[in-house]
């Protein structure tokens, strides 16, 4: 049998691979309408203001992609669970010369520069610190950290669950069965145990990751492999990895996570990109991307869409955090671990721009790097640019998106070329991005594409847009 695909690899990068990259708008109250016409106009605005929210929602990644630099960063440095005294530091490069302004989250303020002290009456709940910094010419920037003193919660409405898509983390190893793909089982996979579960609950992880996965289904338009209607899949732990990967070819469907996904803060935006290959690898249901598009020219594909999946998720979950049973202090845990995986696509948008814009989408076997690295994040970050400008949310473009996708066929497996490079195949796999892109956004991104040197070809570009219709 062939090796095992690892998708997904250590976050530090050592190592050849696929990388897995390791990441509440205030309510105003409208004013009372003094006449029937201004109550029906208020009601148009109210009506149109929550669509609006619904699609936009308080939490994105504008500031992350196109933003200026965060200089301002803050971070726990010590916890007295028992006095309840905490501990602030961090850095802010701009150096200003005035104290930063601190809100703690319990009604109290104070000034000062980093490091603060603070110490809270109530240790039984969380805190959300948010840090204000001033400067010179009379501008200012925040920047926030969760003060955990207990784990993190779930609210008591939650989302009712389906058995058939569920997310588990088992205390034994289930039995996992290579189904469609040529693929070992990797040997070596155990469980976790209660002990990494110190930041949320075994029972709250696996929550949010079933809501996770409810989610992705959706935005792949429920068009997946399931085995008697099911897309089960499992949590297990490999104490030498370093990173995560997805075993998206078994049944049930497995990711695979080393201690770093819960040591410290949880890698929720890392979980969510695994989950992310175990979907859109196993799509469509009747000819699927896996094993199909494996091996030195993966990333293109695979990687674009678990970049995509993992960040649409995050940006789903936060923004209907209410709808989902996730607590504020959850759903701020959540955005901080997306956020953080986003700038590293930005930076690796903005290395392939200062590198030249290379074009790459084979990653030779004979290098210590990934050559199709920033090729690949930079998909991933005109998808990203252009639904944070578009302002309609995720949700649609990511469907149009999989729409696209799963018209996949033996023509375009046979132009994609997985175990083999020419410029032919180099161009369909740049043109397979431009057109998929461009459908999701409905507008010609051929041009964009260009102008970062992808090679995109007119024929293959009208060809892959008129398939399926």
């Amino acid at each position: 049998m062939p090796p095992i695909p690892l998708i997904g690899c250590p976050p530090a990068y050592q190592r050849k691979g696929n990388p897995s990259i390791v990441a509440m708008l205030p309510q105003r109250q409208p004013t009372q309408p003094r006449s029937r016409r201004a109550l029906v106009l208020l009601a148009v605005f109210v009506a149109a203001l929550c669509a609006a929210s619904s699609c936009r929602g308080a939490f994105d990644y504008s500031e992350c992609l196109v933003g200026p630099t965060q200089t301002l960063t803050v971070s726990v440095a010590k916890i007295d669970r028992e006095s309840g005294t905490v501990e602030c530091t961090g850095c802010d490069t701009a150096q200003p010369h005035e104290p930063f302004t601190w809100e703690w989250g319990d009604k109290e303020q104070s000034t000062g520069f980093l490091p603060q002290t603070h110490r809270y009456k109530d240790s039984r709940r969380n805190y959300i610190v948010k840090v204000t910094a001033h400067y010179p010419d009379g501008t200012s920037k925040t920047a926030e950290v969760l003060v955990r003193f207990g784990p993190l919660s779930l609210t008591l409405t939650r989302m009712r669950l389906s058995d058939d898509n569920r997310v588990a983390i088992p205390s034994e190893v289930p039995h996992l069965r290579a189904s469609r793909a040529p693929y070992d089982v990797p040997p070596d996979l155990t469980v976790f145990d209660d002990s990494f579960f110190e930041a949320c609950t075994r029972e709250t992880v696996e929550y949010v990751l079933t809501v996770a996965a409810a989610i992705q289904l959706d935005l792949a338009n429920d068009n997946v492999c399931k085995t008697d209607g099911r897309f089960e899949q499992v949590l297990l732990r490999d104490p030498k990895c370093r990173g995560m990967h997805s075993v998206w070819y078994t049944d049930p469907v497995c990711l695979v996570s080393g201690d770093n996904g819960f040591k410290g803060d949880i890698e929720w935006s890392s979980f969510f990109h695994e989950m992310g290959h175990n979907v859109t690898l196993n799509s469509p249901a009747e000819f699927h991307w896996g094993f199909k598009q494996d091996g030195p020219a993966n990333t293109i594909y695979s990687e674009v869409l678990a970049q995509v999946f993992q960040h649409a998720t995050a940006y789903e979950l936060v923004n209907n955090r209410d709808k989902y049973g996730i607590s504020r202090d959850l759903a701020f845990d959540i955005a901080r671990s997306a956020r953080a995986s986003m700038s590293v696509v930005r930076r690796s948008y903005e290395d392939y721009r200062k590198d030249g814009s290379r074009f790459c989408s084979w990653n030779a076997g004979d290098t210590e790097h990934d050559e199709t690295f920033n090729t690949f994040m930079t998909v991933a970050y005109k998808f990203f640019e252009h639904a944070e400008k578009d302002r309609r949310g995720y949700r649609q473009p990511v469907k149009r998106l999989m729409a696209f996708l799963q018209r996949f066929n033996p023509e375009w497996e046979k132009g994609f070329s997985a175990r083999s490079n020419s410029p032919d195949a180099e161009r369909f796999r740049a043109t397979l991005a431009s057109a998929a892109l461009s459908y999701a956004f409905q507008r010609d991104l051929r041009q964009e594409f260009r102008e970062l040197r992808f090679p995109v070809d007119d024929e293959v570009f009208q060809r892959l847009m008129a398939s399926g219709k």
